[in-house]
């Protein structure tokens, strides 16, 4: 059939629009290189952490920008923005979710449009206010969905696309291990975003880093090694998730008891329990004798290795995504300066400074860690000792350090008077961390020569610190 040159015309601009809707499908696709997800926003406090990241090599910022929930409607409570605007980092709009809106794509169409239009006027005001955050790159879902939602989740990300500007990227977070072959349903999913970030480290983490690459589709590793906790009352009462921060600033209380699981199974986690010995109150927080803070942290050593074991020879992979908590480094076990360090090939590994001098009638002790990396958290594994041969232990003040044990000659527990070596214990030795000054104050003046200080530390990437030295005399 001979066709007239109008048609060919038509025919022709149809093929350009379809080229040309192809190569912007191509070309929006998940840049390489690592980023860092400050799951809280940052605080005025952190004024140099885009300094730190760019020294770092990282790429790329996840920003909170709203987080949605259910309640007889879907509403998203936007995020504060950052202090300060990103100036030379793209940012990635993270939109987050509470528990209220697990089983989102159970509830019908009208439902996901509501919960679209909700998602779209948090990101649209962020858009117009863009400056706020500096370059927007692109937005992030971090929406709970399970095997068999995938096929509404797909209409959700269509209606956003259709509505964010075209140079956007678009991504949303996996944390289950998806079917072999992909289902129709994922396929669509797959189809309507730009990549995943598929998080395989962390607390319920379970996406599985050659089912993800075996969806070729552009994904970053998700990592999370923040701990997660539950508060429960004395009487049994369920108060809810408690963050990261809670446990960085009461591992070391004395007015908190710490409680290790010893569980005899292999597990992918460590589990700690804090109870209260009396009231502690945290801003925020206010916790009574008898309450339980139970928290549960990855293995840092596992973490700190799937960081390169995770990603090596993937095909899809384009990068990693370092999950951090808190508002500050202050709120954080592992830094923002640590993971910069492990990015940059250098180990991780507690440097502990440990200066103790013999005085008239006492020995002093001080200890920092001069480095950013943090020691495991445990109730044995991290301490200092002195050894004091000859004895005449009349008091020991324990400083800022948690508790303190004391030995006789054959390494046995005995009465202060009859001991001759005292070992101090600290939970969590944190990055940059200085504990204050302790004091064994003895009967008389120790003699030349005294005594030898000998400490173990275990950082959190599994490698073990240890040292001795003898406790210089003034004088002598």
């Amino acid at each position: 059939m001979k066709r007239s040159p109008r048609a060919w015309l038509a025919i022709a601009l149809l093929l350009a629009a379809a080229c040309a809707r192809h190569k912007s499908a191509q070309t929006r696709r998940l840049p390489v290189g690592d980023g860092i997800w400050f799951e809280d926003g940052l605080g005025e406090s952190d004024s140099e952490a885009e300094t730190a990241m760019v020294r770092a090599g990282i790429s790329w910022v996840f920003y909170p920008v709203c987080r949605v929930g259910y309640a007889q409607g879907w509403s998203a409570s936007p995020a504060p923005p950052p202090p300060r605007p990103f100036a030379r980092l793209p940012v990635f709009l993270v939109v987050a979710s509470d528990e209220s809106a697990a089983g989102a794509f159970h509830r019908g169409e009208s439902s996901i449009a509501a919960l679209d239009n909700a998602i779209w006027m948090a990101i649209k005001g962020a858009i117009q206010n863009g400056g706020r955050y500096g370059t927007i790159g692109g937005v992030h879902l971090d929406l709970p969905f399970a095997a068999g939602d995938e096929g509404a989740y797909a209409k959700l990300l269509s209606g956003l696309r259709k509505k964010m500007p075209s140079t956007f990227l678009l991504s949303l977070s996996l944390r289950f291990a998806p079917a072999t072959p992909p289902s129709d349903g994922l396929q669509a999913l797959l189809q309507s975003c730009d990549g995943l970030v598929a998080f395989v480290a962390g607390i319920g983490a379970l996406a599985d880093p050659v089912a993800t690459d075996n969806l070729e589709k552009s994904w970053w590793a998700g990592f999370a090694p923040a701990a997660r906790g539950t508060w429960t009352t004395a009487g049994g009462e369920d108060r809810g998730p408690l963050p990261e921060l809670v446990l960085v600033r009461l591992s070391n209380d004395t007015r908190m008891k710490f409680l290790q699981d010893l569980a005899l199974k292999e597990t992918t986690d460590g589990s700690f329990t804090l109870v209260a010995r009396e009231a502690v109150s945290l801003p925020g927080y206010s916790f009574q004798a008898g309450d339980r803070l139970n928290f549960h942290q990855p293995v840092p050593s596992d973490v700190l290795y799937e960081l390169g074991a995770d990603v090596a020879g993937r095909r899809f992979v384009r990068g990693r995504v370092l999950c951090l908590p808190g508002r500050s480094e202050a709120d954080r076990i592992f830094t923002l300066e640590a993971f910069s360090e492990v990015l940059a090939g250098k180990p991780s590994i507690v440097a502990l400074h440990v200066s103790a001098e013999a005085g008239k009638a006492s020995v002093d002790l001080d200890a920092e860690n001069t480095s950013p990396h943090p020691s495991i958290m445990s109730a044995t594994a991290n301490w200092i000792e002195v050894e004091i041969p000859s004895g005449g232990i009349r008091e020991v003040q324990t400083g800022g350090f948690d508790r303190f044990e004391v030995y006789g000659v054959d390494r046995n527990p005995v009465s202060l008077g009859r001991a001759t070596a005292v070992r101090f214990y600290e939970t969590l030795v944190g990055g940059h961390e200085k504990i204050d000054r302790a004091r064994i104050l003895l009967r008389s003046a120790p003699p030349q020569n005294c005594c030898t200080v000998h400490y173990h530390v275990l950082s959190a990437s599994g490698q073990e610190v240890t040292s001795e030295a003898p406790v210089p005399t003034p004088g002598k």
